[in-house]
């Protein structure tokens, strides 16, 4: 009688020689009591947050919210070897390969030119031979559905790279069928994995997927319903070892991202916590002061339709000031950089008077045309003021006097 390996390897040669598409049967694999007991296994790589090579991952999440910008910061740090928020993520660097049919070239170069900041030039290439990206620079890029016309070139792509870990982004385009049908839904991912299996039998597999929306929905992310977050059939939440939910934790324009782990086979499954998105850099930090408890409050209250319990504020004056470090920036900046880090709006605008009027801020606008208001703290000020005054020294020596302000009151 054969063994289970000689049956698995005769397999594996059948397929390399057996056209796409063609069935290929073979035994169930089976072990028995004492042979499984006697067995040393390797654990699997965990590539980050309960998703290892060789199993299937989804990442389930409102539209817009940050769902591949967070894929691409995973697997940058993963290379790199770093963790990703708080996580740790797999500690040599894997061939990552991302799919995906909604973000542009330009999209994608503004945030790894962004993720690049303060890494050196040997870090940066060893993303460039560990990340692939698709980039969508023909009309036909964009179409990815895994219809029979488009499996040559899947297989052709994962063949070139043979990625250790393929993201696929969004499921909603790739899927070869009805949203909500199980077999469709099934098939699709029957024949991705497939396909993938054949140049990486270990490579795991991380889709990333639309939830649904409203606020009875978004509080489902956490909890005993957070199976029923994504959005259509459920066969794909079945078929993952891990599923991530990902879900706004403000109305604001950039909100922090609620992460809830809903399903890990593979080792308990960790807490929800809150992460934000720094503008300067691109990337995800861990946010250890949002209050989870009241986000819940004001979605319940919400869904109820009432108006949930008033929120503090998103952010202090140590918290802001800290952001600017030692820094003069515009007036515009200022906002714009603490609105990024979570202020609202109006937040944003009363920090900046508050820090000015405890004198931890300057706010000073040099006597010339069109200059803008300027803010920072003292010493910060005081370079700049010397900069200003350098360069209109500068243009005195070469005659160009600055032109009259008028009746403009100076500034301190």
């Amino acid at each position: 009688m054969k063994s289970v390996e000689s049956m698995i390897a005769e397999t594996e040669t059948t397929q390399a020689d057996t056209l796409e598409g063609a069935e290929i049967v073979r035994p169930y694999s089976t072990r028995a009591w004492d042979e499984l007991g006697r067995m040393h296994l390797v654990p699997p790589l965990e590539v980050w947050g309960g998703f290892t090579l060789g199993a299937s991952c989804v990442i389930f999440g409102v539209g817009g919210l940050g769902k591949s910008r967070l894929a691409l910061n995973i697997a940058r740090n993963q290379v790199l070897g770093l963790p990703f928020a708080g996580l740790p993520t797999a500690p040599r660097p894997l061939r990552h390969l991302m799919m995906g049919s909604e973000n542009s070239i330009h999209r994608l170069q503004y945030d790894i030119r962004k993720m690049n900041g303060g890494l050196t030039a040997e870090q940066i290439a060893t993303l460039g031979a560990h990340v692939r990206l698709a980039t969508l620079e023909g009309p036909e890029d964009t179409y990815i559905a895994l219809t029979p016309a488009n499996v040559e070139r899947w297989r052709l792509t994962l063949e070139e790279h043979r990625p250790e870990v393929l993201w696929c982004d969004p499921w909603g385009d790739i899927l070869d069928g009805d949203g909500n049908s199980d077999d469709d839904a099934r098939a699709t991912i029957s024949t991705l994995r497939r396909l993938l299996r054949k140049v990486n039998p270990e490579a795991g597999l991380c889709i990333l997927a639309h939830s649904r929306t409203g606020a009875s929905n978004i509080l489902q992310a956490v909890g005993f319903d957070s199976a029923n977050f994504g959005k259509g059939s459920k066969a794909l939440y079945s078929a993952a070892r891990c599923v991530w939910n990902l879900a706004p934790g403000s109305e604001s324009e950039d909100p922090p991202l609620v992460c809830a782990h809903a399903k890990c086979n593979d080792k308990p499954k960790e807490k929800p916590f809150a992460i934000r998105l720094d503008p300067e850099t691109m990337t995800y930090n861990r946010e250890d002061a949002f209050d989870l408890e009241a986000w819940q409050a004001e979605l319940s209250a919400r869904a109820r339709g009432r108006s949930g319990p008033k929120r503090g504020p998103t952010m202090t004056e140590e918290q802001a000031f800290e952001a600017l470090g030692d820094k003069v920036v515009t007036i515009t900046e200022v906002h714009q950089l603490l609105r990024g880090k979570g202020a609202t709006r109006d937040e944003a605008d009363d920090l900046t008077k508050r820090l000015a009027i405890d004198g931890r801020w300057e706010q000073w606008r040099p006597a010339l045309r069109h200059t803008p208001t300027y803010i920072g703290p003292p010493a910060a000020m005081q370079r700049k003021k010397a900069e200003v005054a350098e360069l209109v020294q500068k243009k005195l020596d070469l005659g160009q006097l600055p032109r009259p302000t008028g009746n403009r009151r100076k500034s301190s």
